[in-house]
């Protein structure tokens, strides 16, 4: 079954809303850990409000959401056992109008030609444009933030969100993966529903350093969130990519470019194509790289590329972003890559499995 060409998708009416918003709704805006003995409050002046917090000595250390309690590695079993999985379904709020194409922000930096100046991992020309949308599915898809930098991803789950390996900061000097939080539609400072914090991380592999192809085929995860995230704004639907795809406009791509917007605002590219779907074989896993010359720089890693199908209210995923042109030098393809395949499929039904 082939996915929707995007030049048909653009042509697709919204859809309506099939219910009201909830009356109100409760957000985090702000997670941080303070030193023991420090006090803080929410104080109100002029209709602004500021958290001010009070501790001794010189200036106050604040330290990002709580540390991840737990590291799930997958196995041969897991695989064995979910690895057969072809699709899984997504989640529309139903108080949520679907649109097949974000609004587009009337902020947009300037395009990129094919004479100019460009970052080696852009394919003349940058079709990369930001967006301002909290419509479905486009609320399913975040900034994330870890202590080792940020990065782009998305719900995959009721309590589930789906990034990058490499995002996660495996090597923080304690043995443990550090803290991680999630925030939802973020743009220009701040999520319509804050910012959640992930409790525990589901992989495969841990994406140390520079991506070889093997490293970029496993480099995904799943974050356990403290909230029921997917919830509020429902999260897409998943299917394994098939080589049948090669080469077709299918796909849509989300990240949050530090070379557009400093990592600040959300980038959409339509007309994806994905050229080539490699296997790699890890420890009897099997896992794939997408190969494909659509634009992607720092700060997209973790993010979703996904298709829509006939008669479905839902995109759904088949890989996640994953290593650029220039970085690293063992990527010798010359394209950017996505990673997915059967151990995608396996780590996001294990999930959902054991963490509805």
């Amino acid at each position: 079954m082939q996915p929707i060409e995007s030049r048909e998708l653009a042509t697709f009416d919204n859809l309506s809303a099939i219910a009201d918003p909830p009356d109100s709704t409760t957000a985090d805006l702000a997670i941080f850990t303070l030193p023991e003995g420090a006090d803080a409050e929410l104080v109100q002046e002029d209709g602004v409000y500021r958290v001010r917090a009070k501790a001794r000595g010189d200036g106050i250390k604040i330290a990002g959401a709580p540390a991840v309690g737990e590291h799930i590695v997958l196995d041969r079993g897991e695989l064995k056992k979910f690895s057969r999985v072809r699709e899984l379904d997504g989640a529309r709020v139903p108080h949520a109008e679907v649109r097949f194409h974000p609004d587009l922000s009337r902020f947009q930096t300037p395009e990129l030609g094919k004479e100019e100046d460009r970052p080696i991992n852009v394919f003349p020309d940058d079709d990369r444009r930001l967006f301002d949308d909290s419509s479905f599915p486009w609320r399913t898809t975040g900034r994330i933030w870890t202590a080792a930098g940020s990065g782009a991803a998305c719900t995959i789950g009721s309590r589930l969100v789906l990034t990058a390996s490499h995002c996660v900061n495996w090597d923080d000097g304690t043995g443990n993966v550090g803290w991680i939080k999630f925030s939802p539609a973020y743009d220009g400072g701040n999520g319509p529903w804050g910012e959640f914090f992930a409790t525990r991380v589901i992989s495969w592999n841990r994406a140390l350093g520079g991506l070889s192809d093997l490293e970029t085929a496993f480099d995904y995860v799943v974050l356990v969130m403290n909230e029921r995230v997917g919830d509020l704004v429902g999260w897409p639907g998943y299917r394994r990519y098939s080589d049948d795809w090669n080469g077709g406009s299918f796909w849509q791509h989300v990240g949050y470019p530090g070379d557009l917007a400093s990592g600040e605002r959300p980038s959409f590219q339509g007309d994806c194509v994905i050229e080539t779907a490699v296997e790699h074989d890890l420890n009897g896993q099997d896992g794939m790289v997408l190969g494909h010359f659509n634009d992607t720089t720092g700060g997209h890693s973790g993010g979703p590329i996904w298709g829509w199908w006939e008669g479905e209210e839902w995109p759904r995923v088949v890989g996640v972003c994953s290593a650029e042109a220039s970085t690293p030098a063992f990527n010798t393809s010359g394209d950017n890559e996505f990673g997915g395949g059967d151990a995608l499929s396996a780590l996001i039904a294990f999930a959902r499995s054991e963490h509805p």
